[in-house]
């Protein structure tokens, strides 16, 4: 049965050193020719299970890719014994209807459907649904009257110039 490449993530094992399958990733021929088709980089991961200690490939697929795990179920044991690197095919990856065909290097794992997602019913009503809001900023001190400055200043010169034109005249007389 066809897969919906859009609902599924497509796994394979990548039967190579990691850095050599990272060139592989890096490399738009060598993906083509490896799976039979253009994937969309930006919709591909390359995992290396050895970083998965404790957590193992299967409980990554559940928990960090979304992919319902009664899915993984029949598949968990397998899963977790991959050592070599993995490539992920998420969903949008391939174009429809056009089916992935994977030769070596790549070995196909299986494809699996993520969990369906619903939309929250009604008002969301947790603490961290509310947020926190921040105190307001500081007010500013109100700027003084730029006008009644300006004013101030054109009395004071005024009264200097008073005061120097009354001492021109006293000493004139």
């Amino acid at each position: 049965m066809p897969i919906d490449p859009a609902t599924h993530v497509q796994v394979f094992r990548v039967d190579l050193p990691p850095e050599q399958a990272a060139q592989m990733l890096d490399d738009p021929a060598a993906l083509e020719t490896a799976l039979g088709v253009v994937p969309a980089r930006d919709r591909l991961q390359l995992i290396d299970p050895s970083v998965l200690a404790g957590i193992g490939l299967a409980n990554y697929l559940a928990e960090g890719e979304g992919i319902a795990p009664e899915a993984l179920a029949p598949d968990k044991t397998r899963l977790d014994q991959v050592r070599a690197p993995v490539l992920l095919l998420l969903p949008g990856a391939t174009p429809v209807g056009e089916p992935v065909t994977p030769v070596a290097p790549l070995t196909h794992l299986g494809d699996y459907p993520l969990v369906a997602t619903r939309g929250a019913e009604g008002r969301i009503e947790t603490d961290s649904a509310r947020g926190q809001q921040a105190a307001p900023p500081p007010e500013e001190p109100a700027a003084p009257n730029e006008k009644r400055q300006s004013g101030m200043v054109a009395m004071v010169a005024l009264a200097v110039a008073l005061l120097i034109a009354l001492i021109m005249v006293i000493v004139a007389a």
